[in-house]
């Protein structure tokens, strides 16, 4: 089967058991580079500050600077662990009020996280007049800002995708099954590969590679079938990651090849000198973009949105990237890279004409959880 890709609206919103999904949010880490604290050069901005969730790689120490001078605001970072958990935080009694900005897996949150109807959001609603930076997004990301009942209470700051990482030494890239899934599920490669331990993108990569049309939409048959596969691929694994430095180490010592990963482990590894690339799965590449929301009981919403405001910056995004290779979501950003360079980086998506599925919230998402338990004790 062929996998339904639609350029123009790359990811699918689908609802959630919100009760469900926090009685089984088990699932693994989506570890960050670690970040550093900077000193702050004016009183304002020792006397300011959020305590963040998000991925640490989103915050580069080099790009710390730039957003707390710009906004006034410290950020401290809180332990992050994936969006599952960060959902989860949210969600939970009194979350609403214990951190002041997250960033996450926009249609994996959004849902549970604005309930099902107005009023119920857990959120609070941005003033956007303090984030004039979202006039500048990109037209592929201006329609992926939140909104309900005329307020606004997500926007997209960080887009990318994940993929096979892979050390083009030792797994050659013009061959065909190489620009697929199958690098980590076949035979071909067995004891030189590592899986993400996560329910989450492994279950869509497999799907993708089984040729499901819709991974999100799985029914119970369906998931047996990926459960029963997986364990059978299992033997093939080297090991699971949860820890990006866990996952670099990986490769970078060479215990395995290949691998499922991030855009900024391949940058981390690139910079190493090592002939590492991503491949351009044919099955479907796992694309998704991140928003930067607020909890509605915040007690700093108003330095949070000053810190989102910085992060939608020109300079900020330029350096994210560079630092990084994750793109932000700002056309103003994007405008400074060329031809050359967002080819080199992998930010053509839509010229490369490659089939895009986005990282959606499962219908039933607890199940995945599940599966994915009884994959790893099988």
């Amino acid at each position: 089967m062929k996998n339904k890709t639609n350029k123009s609206n790359f990811i699918e919103e689908k609802q959630s058991d919100r009760r469900a999904f926090i009685k089984k949010a088990g699932v693994a880490s989506l570890g960050g580079l670690a970040v550093s604290a900077l000193p702050m050069s004016t009183a304002l901005a020792q006397s300011k500050k959020v305590v963040a969730i998000m991925p640490g790689v989103f915050m580069p120490k080099q790009g710390r600077p730039i957003v707390e001078s710009m906004s006034g605001v410290k950020v401290e970072n809180a332990p992050y662990v994936s969006p599952t958990d960060t959902l989860a935080k949210l969600m939970a009694p009194g979350g609403t009020k214990n951190y002041d900005m997250m960033i996450s897996l926009t249609n994996f949150v959004k849902g549970p996280a604005l309930g099902a109807k107005d009023g119920d959001e857990r959120l609070h609603a941005l003033d956007m007049s303090k984030i004039p930076n979202a006039q500048k997004l990109s037209p592929l990301f201006k329609k992926d800002i939140v909104t309900r009942g005329g307020k606004t209470y997500m926007v997209p700051i960080v887009w990318g995708y994940d993929s096979v990482i892979y050390n083009a030494d030792k797994i050659p890239t013009d061959d065909p099954f190489t620009q697929s899934w199958g690098v980590l599920f076949s035979d071909k490669y067995k004891g030189r590969i590592a899986w993400r331990d996560d329910a989450h993108g492994m279950i869509m990569a497999a799907a993708l590679h089984r040729g499901h049309p819709d991974p999100v939409s799985m029914d119970a048959s369906d998931l047996k079938d990926m459960t029963a596969y997986l364990i059978d691929k299992k033997k093939n694994v080297r090991t699971m990651w949860t820890k990006f430095g866990e996952a670099v180490n990986l490769i970078s010592s060479g215990e395995v090849d290949a691998m499922y990963g991030w855009i900024a482990m391949r940058r981390v590894l690139q910079g190493k000198g090592l002939n590492v690339v991503n491949n351009w799965p044919s099955d479907g590449l796992l694309f998704w973009h991140q928003s930067g929301f607020v909890p509605k009981d915040s007690p700093n919403a108003a330095n949070a949105e000053a810190v989102i405001n910085a992060m939608l910056s020109k300079d900020f995004g330029i350096k994210l990237t560079e630092v990084t290779n994750y793109p932000s979501t700002s056309a103003e950003v994007a405008a400074t890279f060329s031809k050359e360079q967002k080819s080199k980086l992998g930010l053509d998506l839509v010229d490369r004409g490659v089939k895009l599925y986005g990282l959606s919230f499962p219908v039933n998402m607890d199940k995945w959880v599940e599966s994915w338990n009884i994959i790893k004790t099988a």
